[in-house]
């Protein structure tokens, strides 16, 4: 059985401390469309947010993630990792490079101006921790 978990947290926009967490196998598509596992507000402040902007993936040990063709792109780390080849271009026709890039704890995600920070927790190794910092009776 896998304790591991993954947790999102937005570090910087709106909801700010909101906490997104993923406790077994996952898509978690990203965007402000109403079908969005993680969606995000139709208003001026994510205008720059496409409607289906990323996706998630987490099969842990593993989580991955893909731009799907947004208009402004995703990032990992401030580096772009994907857009629609061109803006007036819809996804649905665009032929660019849609490839599914390996995330890390620690790696914070950008998608407008919303930026997230990954956190991946295995429970039992913090369970075994607790247990040997306790004192022996």
């Amino acid at each position: 059985m896998n304790s591991a978990k993954v947790i999102l947290t937005v570090i910087h926009g709106n909801p700010e401390g909101q906490e997104y967490v993923f406790e077994d196998h996952s898509w978690c598509l990203i965007g402000r469309g109403t079908d969005c596992d993680l969606r995000l507000p139709k208003d001026f402040e994510h205008a720059d947010i496409s409607r289906h902007h990323c996706l998630l993936e987490i099969d842990l040990p593993s989580i991955r993630i893909r731009d799907l063709g947004s208009k402004n792109g995703t990032y990992i780390n401030s580096l772009k990792i994907g857009q629609r080849s061109f803006a007036a271009m819809t996804p649905e026709f665009d032929l660019g490079d849609f490839a599914a890039h390996e995330l890390r704890d620690g790696d914070e995600i950008q998608v407008g101006h919303t930026v997230f920070r990954l956190e991946t927790v295995d429970s039992s190794a913090m369970a075994d921790t607790m247990a040997s910092l306790m004192p022996m009776g």
